[in-house]
């Protein structure tokens, strides 16, 4: 079985670097409507059997099983989303997991589609695909067995991943998606999000939110487009 995982911080501590645009109830908000979009676009992808969540926040957790997915909690011992991310693997696998595709929340216009390539490229019987994002981040990653390369999830992910790869002699491919090159992360990736309209729940909440009024009094930022 292929299972898709989602990590996902406490809401709390969710998109920290939009404080300056949106409060913490809208950013809470928004975190939740970007697991939606990407738990809903895993669910709908021919190739993924199940879709699992992993949090240490009770609302995430609820939030997951309301979209079908499996909620895994965080233990209170695990420190950060590599952590995480080793424990909910080890969860699947026991579950019956022979492949693992993690994608974070950042990425809420993911098409089923491009789950399906992702996955279909991911080399056999053993191996990894990287998508990589502009800011040499990962935007996903595909791993058979779930454990093929430790997760090194952070500031240049993308290296650190290819290096493990290396390291541990697995084969590796990169597949360069348009959709996932650019994560959401601070307010000028809001406004990228918004040139691009799009029938997702994140779109919604940001109009909810009046997002485009506030980005035009914020300094430094292109005005996005209605």
């Amino acid at each position: 079985m292929i299972s898709a995982l989602v990590p996902v911080k406490r809401l709390a501590q969710a998109k920290g670097r939009l404080a300056p645009l949106l409060s913490q109830e809208d950013r809470s908000a928004l975190a939740l409507a970007m697991l939606a979009d990407v738990v809903r676009a895993l669910g709908q992808a021919e190739r993924v059997g199940e879709v699992a969540v992993v949090s240490a926040d009770p609302r995430v957790l609820d939030e997951a099983r309301r979209l079908g997915a499996v909620a895994i909690e965080e233990p209170t011992s695990v420190r950060g989303v590599n952590a995480a991310l080793a424990f909910a693997a080890r969860e699947l696998t026991a579950r019956g997991t022979e492949a693992l595709l993690v994608v974070p929340t950042d990425v809420p216009t993911i098409a089923p589609s491009e789950v399906d390539g992702i996955l279909k490229a991911l080399p056999s019987p053993r191996g990894i695909v990287l998508v990589p994002s502009v800011a040499r981040g990962t935007s996903a990653i595909a791993l058979r067995p779930p454990g093929a390369v430790p997760f090194r999830f952070g500031p240049q992910s993308f290296v650190a991943h290819r290096r493990e790869a290396v390291a541990g002699s697995v084969p590796s491919r990169i597949l360069s998606i348009a959709s996932l090159a650019t994560d959401i992360d601070g307010p000028q990736d809001i406004v990228h999000l918004l040139s691009r309209p799009a029938e997702t729940e994140t779109h919604r909440a940001l109009a909810k939110m009046d997002v485009v009024q506030r980005l035009r009094a914020f300094p430094g930022q292109s005005r996005p487009s209605r």
